[in-house]
């Protein structure tokens, strides 16, 4: 079972969120925070074990995006899922920059969101339907870098499958390479890219229109 962190400063909205969540019995709300600030000194605790944090960008005091940041930095391992009214490609990017693995709407049904939190959990990047488009538009629109590619074309490949959500299995699967191949793979193109997340490469290799 999938233990989560609430990161909501709306009291109504975090208690219906952690109603609709356990109801399915799949995940268990380990804790609730009403600011980045909470969060952070909750998930200092010892005796707090979290997998997944479902944060809201809009929080009082430090926003979402650096909470995000700050906990990437301290616990790599915890996955991130942004839940928000906000659909800014801006703010969609920076969260994403900031180390978040997953992006969901709050206009979404509770099914996706616990699609998202699965993807996360596994290992894979998730980006709410409503608004891919504004992530292949960031694409299409960037073009090809002039600075050389510094990823092979096998990391090339690699980081195309992983942009696109599969689990490091799965593109293993898929180009017939070895589990410990793919996340040797991985950690050149996150050495390569200056990156710290598999989702902070993503966003990185767009930009540059390297995928």
């Amino acid at each position: 079972m999938m233990r989560i962190l609430l990161v909501e400063d709306h009291d109504l909205m975090r208690a219906g969120l952690k109603k609709s969540l356990e109801r399915e019995g799949v995940v268990r709300i380990a804790g609730e925070a009403s600011s980045g600030e909470e969060a952070l000194k909750l998930l200092s605790e010892d005796n707090l074990s979290v997998d997944v944090v479902v944060m809201d960008i809009g929080l009082p005091g430090i926003s979402g995006i650096e909470t995000t940041r700050e906990i990437k930095k301290r616990s790599p391992d915890i996955r991130v899922v942004m839940f928000t009214v906000h659909q800014l490609e801006e703010e969609i990017f920076a969260s994403f920059s900031s180390g978040a693995d997953g992006y969901c709407l709050k206009d979404t049904s509770i099914d996706s969101l616990h699609l998202g939190i699965q993807a996360v959990s596994l290992g894979s990047l998730y980006i709410d339907p409503k608004i891919a488009h504004l992530a292949v538009r960031r694409i299409q629109s960037s073009g090809f870098s002039d600075e050389a590619n510094p990823l092979t074309p096998r990391e090339t490949e690699v980081l195309k499958l992983l942009s696109e959500g599969l689990t490091n299995k799965e593109i293993g699967q898929k180009v017939r390479i070895s589990l410990s191949t793919v996340k040797a793979h991985i950690q050149s193109i996150l050495s390569k890219l200056s990156a710290t997340t598999r989702a902070d490469a993503a966003v990185k290799a767009m930009k540059k229109g390297l995928i």
